[in-house]
């Protein structure tokens, strides 16, 4: 998201892709990168112990694994203690809206039920009740209209001249719900989709397959393709419930009737009952 030319497009993670026009960047890739190593360099002039990676051998490869960054906040007991309570968290991508403006923030999510909006000079701290009454009134959104202004703290702004798609409101607050679960060591939604499937594979029964519909259609939209692996996504799911046309949405599938080859099937079991 550095220097993007006008009539460009920007794709934020999970969240969506907008055209933009009047952008205003405060740094280019390469003075952007100095920046940060500037800031690095201030903090550990020696540039020790910065980088994590490590390696593993999945079916005889290789594959290198570079280290992430963790979502957390301290909470102070004692307001000088020197070992504070970690508090885990995660994190997702929504605008606030403030005076017309539309800003960029990386919304964090603790288990202990709090929420902060950061990339903010001022960051916001936020019940879940608070937030979810921002979310009511509008001011926490994943639309932003046409010729609206959006603002990324730390690195520029610019004009939405066109939106390409925007991941729904409510996708993004069962999201959050789910990340919620997960950091009270619950199952999401997409764990208890997937026990579903395998469950209806084992056993396809028409009780089971009302089991799955429920599940799958619980799951955030743009979280569902990670129901089944990486190669065949949510299309088996959707074959069993919706019909074996579904088939015709793989990529896979797509790829080969674009080419005349041969067209890949995907096998699912026939009903008990």
């Amino acid at each position: 998201m550095l220097n993007i030319p006008d009539k460009e497009e920007i794709s934020i993670h999970e969240l969506g892709s907008w055209k933009i026009k009047e952008g205003s960047w405060l740094f280019s890739k390469e003075s952007f990168i100095d920046y940060v190593l500037s800031l690095i360099k201030e903090l550990n002039p020696e540039l020790q112990n910065i980088y994590t990676y490590s390696q593993k051998v999945v079916n005889g490869v290789r594959i290198g694994e570079g280290g992430t960054g963790t979502v957390y906040k301290e909470n102070k007991t004692i307001p000088h203690g020197l070992f504070p309570e970690k508090v885990d968290g995660d994190s997702v991508n929504l605008f606030y809206k403030l005076d017309e403006v539309y800003y960029l923030v990386k919304t964090n999510i603790f288990s202990d039920g709090t929420i902060t909006l950061s990339r903010l000079e001022d960051p916001v701290q936020l019940s879940v009740e608070e937030f979810e009454g921002l979310a009511m009134q509008g001011m926490i959104t994943t639309v932003v209209p046409l010729n609206a202004r959006v603002h990324i703290y730390g690195l520029g702004s610019f004009t939405v001249d066109e939106c390409f798609y925007s991941i729904s409101l409510t996708d993004k607050l069962l999201q959050i719900k789910d990340v919620f679960r997960e950091l009270r060591g619950e199952l999401s939604t997409l764990d208890i989709c997937r026990e579903a499937h395998q469950d209806y594979l084992d056993n396809p029964t028409a009780d089971n397959k009302e089991k799955l519909r429920i599940s799958y259609e619980a799951v955030p939209s743009h979280h569902r393709r990670y129901v089944g692996d990486m190669d065949v996504k949510d299309t088996q799911v959707r074959m069993i419930l919706y019909g074996k046309q579904e088939v015709e949405g793989w990529s896979h599938y797509q790829v080969a009737q674009a080419m005349g080859e041969q067209l890949p099937t995907i096998n699912i079991p026939d009903s008990n009952d």
